[in-house]
């Protein structure tokens, strides 16, 4: 397995100081997470595609995955039922597109999106469905993939569970749409990782490597004490389900943000001293 380590709790540290502390620990492949403190993306007249791409050129760094912004107030929303919003979204996701074709990148990994407590759920599962079958063309055009993820459970999301993925991998049907499995999540809803490795077999594209606190609602990286998943159980399930993909190292809790770069260290060789 490649570990996968993201900039979101790098959030106030420049992107060359997170290519830094990176490539410091031997990491030569990130999930490049699409803040807009490192990639002006959606600042059309501002955007610095050129300057990520030879940033991550010049520190030796390849960017396998792409993360967007798209959760709630974020604009660009995959399941919206607003004509404004859904043509955002779609400009959004062929800015991505030509930015991953640029930097190389394998996948963006994305969720179901989430609708309005006053529109009909229906009706936003099908917008949902329309604009991943899009955003799977065009990557595809690219030779990208595209993973999407089951979120904790809530009233206004859509695809929250092993059941709402498969319906949405049927429903859209593209051979470049796979789902992606965050362990942490799937612990704090109650489910279990095996139900998932075992209904989805063979579409798995993606695995967030995220452990938990029950407490605390946050990604934990591994080594925190806080966290009550075994690495070592994990990866043992992971491998026995037949995943041996990429793992993203989504570590979101706030208090990570001041030495990123260590907790970063630790998790990188909590996970080493699973490996068999």
């Amino acid at each position: 397995m490649r570990f996968l380590p993201t900039n979101q709790i790098w959030r106030y540290w420049s992107f060359e100081r997170f290519l830094d502390d990176v490539g410091s620990l031997g990491v030569a492949d990130i999930d490049l997470w699409l803040c807009n403190q490192h990639v002006n993306i959606d600042a059309h007249d501002a955007y610095n595609a050129r300057e990520v791409v030879e940033s991550v050129g010049r520190h030796g760094i390849r960017v396998r995955t792409l993360t967007p912004e798209q959760s709630n107030p974020k604009a660009y929303n995959i399941a919206s039922l607003d004509p404004g919003i859904q043509q955002l979204t779609r400009g959004y996701y062929q800015q991505i597109v030509r930015l991953g074709s640029r930097l190389g990148a394998q996948r963006i990994s994305l969720n179901g999106g989430w609708f309005l407590f006053d529109d009909d759920p229906a009706k936003a599962w099908d917008a949902m469905v329309s604009m991943l079958a899009y955003i799977c063309r065009i990557a595809e055009s690219e030779g990208m993939d595209v993973c999407i993820e089951p979120l904790s459970k809530t009233r206004y999301r859509l695809v929250m569970d092993v059941e709402g993925i498969s319906r949405a991998l049927g429903e859209v049907n593209a051979n470049n749409l796979h789902a992606t499995l965050d362990t942490g999540t799937i612990a704090r809803n109650g489910d279990t990782l095996d139900s998932y490795l075992k209904a989805l077999e063979g579409r798995i594209g993606y695995v967030h490597l995220t452990n938990l606190d029950p407490q605390v609602f946050a990604h934990l990286a591994w080594g925190d004490t806080h966290g009550v998943l075994d690495p070592h159980e994990v990866l043992k399930k992971l491998e026995a389900g037949g995943y041996m993909g990429d793992c993203a190292l989504e570590m979101t809790k706030s208090t990570y943000h001041d030495c990123p770069r260590d907790v970063l260290a630790r998790s990188i060789d909590t996970l080493k001293g699973c490996e068999r």
